[in-house]
């Protein structure tokens, strides 16, 4: 049993434990559902277009909301919700639709979107704006739009939206949304000041302290008592059956085969290697690339005074901030990659300096562009010869792939057939493995020396999922590396072991037990002694048996918060109790029980701590701030006359 006692415990930096205590505050469902781009999060994560399962959420005409003259329709409501869930799905692999759904997931979706058209149509109302340039810049700085050199590609951000089924009207939409809510929404929320009147006692309250004392009484310090009667056995059996029952057994047979099963058949001819390169030649031809410093003014008289002073031998970064402006290191990119940040005529002025050379390289939709050229790289063309071993390897690889997918139909085509397990594993000469009896963890019960192969993972949970007249089938393991043919073969379900076989263990079992409630009548005889007057200790010692000697407890409130969740709990238990107060608390897997006591409370002030008392404003203050950013939401909802359409939510 784990001791509780000594101040080694806690003494650790009580900042973080701030931090901890009010992350909790932090967690605004609107603030954060306005911060996501709903649309976007099918972008930005990277995510595909889902596995489906939310056609039928479209599939009806009525519109899932009304937002003065703005609405959402089920379509748009569909593909945000499965947005979201795949997003969702990559934090969380095992997610269900199901599970996602009943936890609240579509109406927090849809609860955000209409939060969003709502404080978009206010902010239009009042001649609110989100530019195309505010845009632009949005877009440019999301990763997934950036290309080879780590600048903004347009066709990057083209191909993107088209893999996702997305216009660039619809993001360029939900972004000016998003830019109005926020607009709207960060003064309302920054206004929120809370008086120190109620933060001194909140404050004050994290700095309380508690001593104490643990008393432990382990079941292995209690008496077990005579061995159990048969009847007792018997009737403790009956009422654990769930203890003593095996799981489900399964047999499964399975035959491994890899790449090097057709690595002969796969080599590229002098032909396809050519041919390779030809597609590719564009790739191949040599290019330089850059790397640039620049600076965007807003006239071309600024731009050339910033250059002239940059020639003179001022650095870029100098003669831009002496000019109220900041300069922009880009990372290494090519011509096309510059252009796509400026203009075509920039980037070729720009390139068609020599390095270390400063110019105003000219003018686009952002301003002009003062440059300076810190490095050039000449990267040389590579020839056939040069190329022939990676394109080959290349070619080969193809060929195996679309070799090892051949085989796979093949196999299915049989089985689909009528061919069983062993007519499949006979025709194509694998080598069938079969398993012991194992359950869905792996283990063996009759052979403890088996290991299942970890790469078998993917087939043991098939396995377990499958039905007893299921076909064969192929699994893909090691990331397409390796594939298992595999066939459930018997199947055991779970049943209680019989007691005469496993006698002895629920004697064991039995004894522990019966030891435990021992120890809890202990606990609670102690506990009653001090109720009635006696010190802890001498309840101790007066308690017949050898027990471990007592052990202080102190601790703050402030140090539970710097815990994060992980509060042992005699400690919790020791901050929920009055002065003088005992209890006893169960300890953890029935090792024994323990018996707390609050011996002194120790009022906390403030006054001593100027840091916390200003975290707490600070933090008190943003929670606050989403309360009134929540409000000022639900007024404007309110003003609009938003009007949901329960039915077709439902659906």
């Amino acid at each position: 049993m784990p001791p509780y006692g000594g101040r080694k415990l806690f003494l650790q930096s009580r900042k973080p434990a701030m931090i901890a205590f009010f992350r909790s505050m932090l967690e605004s469902k609107l603030v954060m559902g306005l911060f996501a781009l709903i649309m976007l999060a099918f972008v930005i994560t990277g995510v595909g277009t889902g596995s489906g399962g939310m056609g039928n959420l479209a599939s009806g005409g009525s519109e899932i909301a009304k937002i003065g003259s703005d609405s959402i329709d089920p379509t748009e409501a569909a593909r945000s919700v499965q947005a979201q869930f795949d997003a969702a799905r990559q934090q969380q692999p095992g997610l269900t639709l199901a599970d996602y759904m009943s936890k609240g997931g579509v109406d927090q979706v849809i609860n955000s979107m209409i939060d969003s058209r709502s404080l978009n149509a206010f902010g239009n109302l009042h001649g609110m704006v989100a530019s195309t340039r505010l845009v632009d810049s949005e877009i440019a700085g999301i990763p997934a739009f950036r290309g080879i050199t780590g600048q903004f590609d347009r066709d990057v951000f083209l191909g993107i939206l088209g893999q996702r089924k997305l216009t660039e009207t619809g993001v360029r939409d939900d972004i000016a949304r998003s830019k109005i809510a926020t607009m709207l929404i960060i003064p309302a929320g920054g206004s929120a000041r809370v008086p120190m009147g109620v933060i001194a006692p909140f404050a004050s309250l994290l700095l309380e302290a508690r001593e104490g004392q643990i008393a432990a009484i382990p079941t292995a310090a209690t008496a077990a008592g005579p061995a159990p009667t048969e009847a007792e056995l018997k009737t403790f059996y009956t009422a654990n059956l769930a203890r003593y029952t095996a799981p489900e057994m399964r047999v499964f047979r399975y035959a491994l085969f890899d790449r090097k099963r057709f690595a002969g058949q796969a080599e590229a001819s002098e032909a396809e290697v050519a041919k390779a390169y030809a597609a590719k030649s564009a790739d191949y031809v040599g290019r330089q690339t850059r790397v640039i410093t620049q600076v965007v003014v807003a006239n071309q008289a600024a731009a050339e005074a910033m250059a002239a002073k940059v020639k003179a031998g001022t650095a870029i970064a100098a003669a831009a901030k002496a000019a109220g402006s900041e300069a922009t290191a880009l990372a290494t990119q090519d011509q096309t990659g510059f252009a796509s940040l400026s203009t075509a005529a920039v980037a070729k002025a720009a390139f068609a300096a020599k390095q270390g050379d400063a110019l105003v390289a000219g003018k686009s939709g952002l301003g002009w562009h003062v440059v300076h050229i810190d490095k050039v790289t000449d990267i040389a063309g590579k020839t056939l010869t040069d190329m022939r071993g990676a394109l080959s390897a290349d070619i080969g690889k193809g060929k195996i792939e679309q070799l090892i997918s051949d085989f796979v139909t093949k196999i299915d085509d049989e089985v689909s057939g009528g061919a069983t397990f062993d007519d499949v594993i006979k025709k194509y000469a694998l080598t069938a493995v079969s398993t012991p009896m194992i359950a869905a963890s792996g283990i063996a019960p009759s052979d403890k020396a088996y290991k299942l192969p970890v790469e078998l993972a993917p087939v043991l949970s098939d396995a377990f999922q499958a039905e007893p007249d299921d076909d064969a089938a192929v699994l893909s393991l090691a990331q397409g590396q390796v594939f298992a043919f595999y066939d459930l073969d018997k199947v055991a379900p779970a049943a209680p072991r019989p007691l005469a076989s496993i006698q002895s263990e629920v004697s064991d079992d039995f004894n522990a037990d019966r030891a435990f409630r021992n120890g809890r009548k202990l606990a609670d005889a102690i506990a009653a002694k001090v109720r009635g007057g006696m010190p802890l200790a001498q309840a101790i010692s007066s308690a017949g048996v050898a027990l471990p000697p007592l052990r202080p407890m102190n601790a703050k409130r402030i140090d539970l918060a710097q815990m994060e969740g992980k509060v042992p709990a005699p400690l919790a238990l020791l901050f929920s109790m009055s002065s003088g107060g005992i209890k006893t608390l169960e300890a953890p897997g029935k090792q024994g029980w323990y018996v707390i006591s609050l011996t002194k409370i120790i009022p906390g002030d403030a006054a001593s701590r100027p840091d916390l008392v200003a975290a707490a404003q600070q933090q008190i203050g943003r929670s606050m701030g989403d309360e009134y950013i929540t409000q000022f939401a639900n007024a404007i909802k309110s003003s609009l006359g938003v009007k949901r359409n329960a039915n077709a939510i439902a659906t």
